[in-house]
Formats: C-alpha cells, sequence, structure tokens
C-alpha cells in the first residue's frame, strides 16, 4: 500500500515511470526480434493459406517453429496462381472453382474452417509471400519457406490483375449509376 503522503505519491510516481519504461522498452525488443526474424527469412505470425505453422526439434533438442507446405491446401493454391496467370479466369470465377474444389481456411479453436472469401481469394493472389518473400513493414525479404509458384508465375498474376480490373470496371454498371 502506498500512502497518500508526499514521499508514498513519489515512490508511486518512481514505480509508474520504471513500469512505463519496462513497457517501452519490451516493445521496442519485440520490434527489434520481430524485424531480425524476417531479415533472416523467418515468418512473423501465421503463415498464410497453402502453409502450415509447425513445431521442431533442432539437434540440440530445441524447438523450433518454422513453415511447411499444406498437403491438402497447397495444390489447390498452386493451380489458383496458375489458372489466374492464364488470364481465362476472374477471381470471382476462380473463387467459385476453388469453393467446388473443397478449399477452406484452416480451423482455429475459436473458428471452424469455412470457404474463403472472393476478398481472400484477391488478397493471396497478391501475397509476395507464396513467391517466396517475407514482408514485414512493407519491405520484403528473402523468406526461408519453400515458394509455393515460381516468381515468374506470381509476376503474370500481378500483370493480369490490373488488366482484369479495367475490363470490369469498363462493363460494370451500378444501380446507384442509373438514372
Amino acid at each position: 500500500n502506498i500512502d497518500e503522503t508526499p514521499s508514498g505519491m513519489l515512490l508511486h510516481g518512481i514505480m509508474s515511470t520504471i513500469a512505463e519504461f519496462y513497457s517501452r522498452n519490451l516493445a521496442t525488443e519485440v520490434a527489434k526480434g520481430m524485424t531480425q526474424k524476417a531479415i533472416g527469412g523467418g515468418t512473423n505470425g501465421r503463415a498464410p493459406i497453402g502453409y502450415l505453422n509447425v513445431r521442431k526439434r533442432d539437434e540440440l533438442g530445441r524447438e523450433v517453429r518454422t513453415i511447411e507446405l499444406d498437403p491438402e491446401r497447397a495444390p489447390m493454391i498452386e493451380w489458383a496462381f496458375k489458372a489466374y496467370a492464364s488470364g481465362n479466369w476472374t477471381v470471382s470465377q476462380l473463387h467459385d472453382e476453388l469453393t467446388s474444389r473443397g478449399l477452406v481456411s484452416l480451423p482455429t479453436p475459436k473458428r471452424p474452417s469455412k470457404p474463403l472469401a472472393v476478398s481472400s481469394v484477391h488478397r493471396l493472389l497478391t501475397n509476395p509471400y507464396y513467391k517466396g518473400d517475407v514482408t514485414y513493414r512493407g519491405v520484403n525479404y528473402k523468406g526461408t519457406h519453400a515458394p509455393l509458384v515460381p516468381a515468374e508465375v506470381w509476376y503474370q498474376v500481378q500483370s493480369v490483375l490490373p488488366a482484369h480490373k479495367r475490363a470490369s470496371e469498363a462493363t460494370q454498371l451500378h444501380d446507384h449509376d442509373r438514372k
């Protein structure tokens, strides 16, 4: 208990300042560690769909967290990139086909698996992680995980995306456009 005397208020102020310093210092150290992990090619957080976060033991028995291809979802994601790169699919058509092929998100303790949203399919098509890069704070680093698609296919998808966007904008008619 800290009393309301001047010395008690001084002690409270000192303890508050130390706690604030500890919190800010910890945040700085965590950010530094995450930056170092990204620079080294490691994945911060959950891996995107098509990959699995796994725990293994190294030769000294220490736990190592790494990324592996998801044997169930990776082939579907790889197919999606190659199909979209052909220019014959829209994101919506690709979404419908992936859903019919059974592509669902990974279940978590709080959420069951479910089909992806169209926006999630678009997001995965633009994610450089699939060509082997790790992005952290807007900077790309060469990842240590196995690329799911060749870089050429990923770049081809990036060139098809804006072409489809322009085409859809030209033909799409919204209710609020009609008068």
